[in-house]
């Protein structure tokens, strides 16, 4: 089947090729990149298409598919915490609180939300267009600190496991970051428990609130549903991964998977 223009689609691309690229000795790059090193090599991440694998069936299929599968996988992350916290903890020593895990699957549900929604011209962009629209309206402070909760929260927790600490270059001031499972406990604010300078998020809260930017009234099921434009069921539709032909350790995985054979 024919492929629409990434254009015409308003597909949200992700960073897929690497391009190397050497400074000269001037420090100066074909792009408009500050503060480089003469003489150096750099890896740049080139945006590329990445098609759908097939449209989705409806409006309401994707409403199903947010509301019972994106949503409902965290919902269960946020049972498990309360029965965890209800639960003996001697008895479960290695069971961890939940709470890392429940943020990075937020910044996925988020992710995915921006992507559908298909606001920006990438991904991050997208996601910051979703959060402007839906999410800010619940708690303003989300938009006044999403440049830090985005980066160090969605790229610290998926990319390195926790939350990354931010400083600042010229200063080298710092600023803690963590998540609480407790939907009662410190939320886009300082740590009450921590002495020095911290900013920490409830995840359970966090969770809420992405819900709740969902089914509210006026909500992203309801834009989905009655306000979407045509692009929307290939957007929220699963993405395809294309092994490419010089790709052999692809291909040899792909027909190594062909050839694996059911079990009764």
């Amino acid at each position: 089947m024919d492929q629409k223009a990434p254009g015409k689609q308003n597909i949200p691309t992700v960073p897929r090729s690497v391009i190397s690229v050497k400074t000269d000795g001037d420090a100066k790059l074909p792009e408009r990149i500050k503060k480089l090193e003469p003489n150096t090599t750099y890896m740049i991440y080139k945006d590329e298409y990445v098609p759908p694998a097939r449209k989705m069936k409806s409006c309401k299929k994707i409403v199903e598919w947010i509301d019972k599968c994106v949503l409902g996988d965290l919902r269960t992350v946020v049972h498990g915490i309360q029965k965890r916290e209800q639960g003996d903890k001697i008895q479960s020593p290695t069971l961890g609180g939940g709470n890392f895990l429940l943020a990075a699957g937020c910044c996925m549900a988020l992710e995915y939300f921006g992507q559908v929604y298909g606001k920006g011209t990438n991904a991050t962009e997208s996601v910051q267009k979703y959060v402007e629209k839906f999410l800010q309206p619940i708690d303003e402070r989300y938009i006044e600190f999403w440049p830090i909760l985005w980066r160090s929260f969605r790229n610290g927790i998926i990319h390195g496991s926790w939350p990354q600490k931010i400083c600042m270059e010229d200063s080298g001031e710092q600023i803690a970051i963590g998540a609480d499972n407790s939907p009662d406990g410190d939320h886009l604010r300082p740590a009450s428990n921590h002495k020095g300078k911290s900013f920490v998020i409830s995840s359970p809260r966090f969770f809420y609130d992405i819900e709740c930017s969902f089914n509210k009234n006026k909500g992203f099921r309801d834009w989905i549903q009655n306000n979407s434009d045509d692009g929307v069921l290939e957007r929220a539709a699963p993405r395809l991964l294309e092994i490419k032909k010089g790709n052999k350790e692809g291909k040899k995985a792909f027909n190594d998977i062909l050839s694996l054979k059911k079990t009764t």
